[in-house]
């Protein structure tokens, strides 16, 4: 086994110095390097300013933060960490359940391809939130104050185009919107570059599928659970699928089979984080392996999330907004360690 660490920032005041503090966390961390690979010369600074100050100016600020942080400037920063036009991503792996009670996710990739940190912010100049990080200002999932719980499903690269990466609009959806219909109205008028499912609830009950692409954007709603994985259902995205769903299929099939909502938050956690668990991964050689399970009650307010094998981070999220900081500075958890076999 090999342990993996998630660093936890607990910042609050202004977007810059969010930004900044968010900075002297990743000093030193490898995952750095792997972004400054990923950014385009000939990404146009004046195009992210435009879509940021329409949508949130604040970023703007955070980005400077960081990037005062960093010793780099503010160009660079945003070329380098606003999640605008990059390279297409690698297939992510991501399932989740959402109804009127309770939202809850894994997430599955490679953790040399993870930022290892969990976020709690308090900015002045937008809502709250609780969530991991990629690619420093963006957030594989996450929750706000208001109640609105939110992540990302890689489904495909069809039709990918210069736009907004996934986890940057998961950001701004957590910083501006307080409901489920909010944020379906935010992401009809974002340009998204890649085809991903968005899983998505809100504190009255109000939860949804959005299914997104570069071209349109479908919504999946129930007033039971709705399951989300990794390939699109409703009809008129079906073409936008990868060829092999299979993985993707079987989970969905698994949380078909499985009586979710009868589930307290406790059990539905369990029921992703279980190493045992059909919707537990460990192929992290091919980027297929869960990294962290994050839970939310809308209605106890009760966050659960963990790193594989690691123990439950627990808290009323109310807490935590209103001032009352975590005792710890890092979650920790272990993988399987697996060869790599050459040749």
């Amino acid at each position: 086994m090999e342990e993996i660490q998630a660093d936890i920032i607990q910042a609050r005041g202004s977007a810059y110095t969010i930004g900044k503090q968010t900075a002297a966390v990743y000093t030193g961390n490898p995952i750095l390097q792997q972004f400054s690979q990923l950014s385009s010369a000939l990404t146009d600074y004046e195009e992210i300013k435009s879509l940021f100050t329409s949508y949130a100016p604040h970023l703007l600020d955070e980005i400077q933060g960081l990037a005062d942080g960093l010793g780099i400037t503010q160009h660079e920063a945003a070329v380098l960490y606003s999640g605008y036009n990059l390279p297409r991503p690698e297939a992510l792996g991501c399932s989740a359940y959402v109804d009127q009670h309770h939202y809850v996710r894994n997430y599955d990739f490679s953790p040399s391809l993870y930022d290892h940190c969990l976020s709690f912010i308090a900015p002045t100049e937008a809502y709250g939130s609780i969530g991991y990080n990629l690619q420093l200002i963006g957030r594989h999932d996450g929750v706000n104050e208001k109640g609105l719980a939110i992540g990302l499903h890689f489904v495909s690269n069809f039709g990918y185009r210069k736009g907004l990466s996934a986890w940057t609009v998961i950001r701004i959806a957590l910083d501006m919107c307080e409901t489920t219909q909010q944020v379906i109205d935010l992401f009809r008028q974002l340009p998204h570059a890649a085809c991903y499912n968005f899983s998505v609830g809100d504190a009255k009950g109000a939860h949804a599928v959005i299914e997104v692409t570069p071209e349109k954007t479908s919504v999946r709603s129930s007033e039971s659970g709705l399951n989300c994985v990794n390939h699109f259902k409703q009809d008129e995205l079906e073409a936008y699928n990868r060829q092999d769903m299979t993985s993707s299929a079987k989970r969905d099939n698994f949380l078909l089979s499985t009586n979710t909502a009868s589930m307290t938050q406790k059990e539905l956690f369990a029921l992703f984080s279980d190493s045992a668990s059909p919707l537990f991964f460990e192929d992290y050689n091919q980027l297929f392996g869960t990294l962290h399970t994050f839970a939310y009650s809308f209605k106890t307010k009760r966050l659960m999330t963990a790193l594989p094998r690691g123990n439950k981070l627990e808290l009323d999220i109310e807490d935590w907004f209103s001032g009352r900081d975590l005792g710890i500075n890092a979650m920790y958890g272990k993988i399987k360690k697996e060869p790599i076999h050459e040749g």
